[in-house]
């Protein structure tokens, strides 16, 4: 657990330093709150046992991601991360699976590490930022890490980190509670809209948090992609069908919220998430999917765990 030691040792240091003074004092307090679970594999299980969590996929905090540093600093780190967590997930074969980090900053580089990840360490996911270092994901120079994803049917987790405009962010935590997903939203958007769902039809990319705002407001993009002409260029098919092919988790806290996004997109394409152990993660996933009106059974279980295993390629005799 080396370095969920160092994660809990640099929190200080890192954007949750962020914000206003209030801010900074409850981000404080949090830390203190929450280092045990950062450090203890234990801790972690048994709040698993306690949410009804029987299998977990583990990533890092994104705030480990350090796409700005040099690249081959990039390189060191991404592979310590990664060779860390497996060892940690190795012990738990039943309850953990890792996902990969990789240093975006440089293609070579994180195309290399992905396939280490995959081939060596076993992982069949890899997580990463809404940005490059500012960089969009879209970028001409990554398409050979997004077909390499495609080739290895690799897993993407998207997870924002704080916001790259954060001027008008800095009071009442704007930075996570709208920051967050309008990230995910500004991400997602250019990888419908800069061709990447288009030229990479077999990705499988998992968006955090419910998808951010794109979700609830996509006949919008679909009205401008009929209406004018500078937004369908270059996009063959009206943006909802590249976004339909997403995933989704259920961190969205309600029902009403949770039961949209599988009557839209449907069951088979929403996943449990719990972003723990933060704050404004969800500590009951299972009982947040019990609330869902109309919700059946098969989809209920599909979402709880089988889509999970359809991704990832788990085995589902691992479920206890």
């Amino acid at each position: 657990m080396e370095m969920m030691d160092a994660e809990a040792r640099r929190l200080d240091r890192v954007p949750l330093g962020f914000g206003s003074e209030l801010t900074k004092e409850v981000n404080r307090q949090q830390r203190l709150d929450i280092a045990p679970k950062m450090t203890s594999v234990d801790e972690r299980l048994a709040d698993m046992d306690a949410m009804g969590v029987d299998t977990q996929v583990v990533s890092i905090s994104p705030y480990q991601m350090y796409y700005w540093a040099e690249p081959e600093l990039g390189r060191e780190v991404s592979r310590l991360s990664n060779d860390d967590l497996a060892k940690t997930v190795g012990g738990h074969p039943d309850r953990l699976m890792g996902m990969a980090t990789v240093p975006l900053q440089d293609t070579g580089l994180a195309v290399e590490e992905l396939g280490r990840c995959v081939t060596e360490l076993g992982f069949r996911g890899v997580e990463l930022a809404t940005n490059v270092n500012g960089e969009e994901l879209s970028a001409d120079r990554l398409e050979p890490f997004w077909s390499r994803i495609e080739d290895l049917e690799v897993v993407v987790f998207l997870h924002s980190a704080g916001f790259t405009h954060p001027a008008r962010f800095t009071d009442h935590y704007f930075i996570n509670i709208i920051g967050h997903p309008l990230e995910t939203t500004l991400a997602t958007s250019h990888l419908i809209f800069d061709g990447v769902m288009d030229r990479h039809p077999g990705l499988k990319i998992v968006l955090a948090h419910g998808g951010g705002y794109l979700p609830a407001y996509s006949a919008r993009m679909d009205h401008a992609y009929h209406a004018r002409h500078d937004v369908r260029a270059g996009l063959p098919r009206p943006p909802s069908e590249y976004l339909a092919r997403f995933y989704f988790d259920t961190v969205v806290f309600e029902p009403d919220q949770l039961g949209f996004l599988i009557d839209k997109y449907g069951a088979d394409h929403v996943v449990v998430g719990t972003d723990y152990p933060y704050d404004m993660g969800e500590l009951d996933p299972n009982g947040l999917l019990g609330r869902v009106e109309g919700l059946d059974e098969d989809a209920a279980a599909a979402i709880r765990g089988g889509n999970a295993w359809r991704l990832l390629g788990w085995d589902e005799e691992m479920v206890s």
